[in-house]
């Protein structure tokens, strides 16, 4: 999350102060380093596969509008549009599948865990867990 953050962050601040239309090659790279920063959870959600495609799909996102960016090139514009919406719909999918899991406390969409993704089990501790508090999900 601080990795999304912060690159939204950066992304908002070098559009507040561009020229419209205009391109930067710092946010090039900073979109590359974050796609390929988000690239490592991807690929560590082996258990969680909606998980990793949200993941793996905002990294290459990422990585193609860096590549926009530092080309100023439409055609990689438009690709990385397409993967947005792609994005979007994926992880319109992830919210609505964990949200209805976490209210009925059991799958309700899939999800296609596998392997240790399946086999979770919540963490038991002090009463005062922050595990336990409202808004926390135990599993994603």
């Amino acid at each position: 999350m601080g990795i999304l953050s912060g690159t939204w962050a950066v992304i908002g601040l070098v559009l507040f102060t561009a020229r419209p239309g205009s391109t930067s090659d710092a946010l090039g790279v900073v979109l590359i380093g974050a796609g390929a920063a988000l690239a490592a959870p991807a690929l560590a959600a082996t258990g969680k596969l909606v998980a990793a495609a949200v993941l793996g799909t905002a990294s290459v996102r990422f990585g193609v509008t860096g590549v926009a960016q530092l080309t100023g090139s439409t055609g990689w514009e438009d690709t990385a549009g397409m993967i947005g919406l792609l994005l979007a719909v994926l992880a319109l999918y992830a919210a609505t599948a964990f949200a209805l899991e976490d209210v009925q406390q059991r799958a309700v969409l899939p999800l296609f865990r596998r392997d240790r993704g399946r086999t979770y089990e919540p963490r038991r501790g002090r009463a005062d867990d922050l595990s336990r508090s409202p808004g926390v999900r135990a599993q994603l």
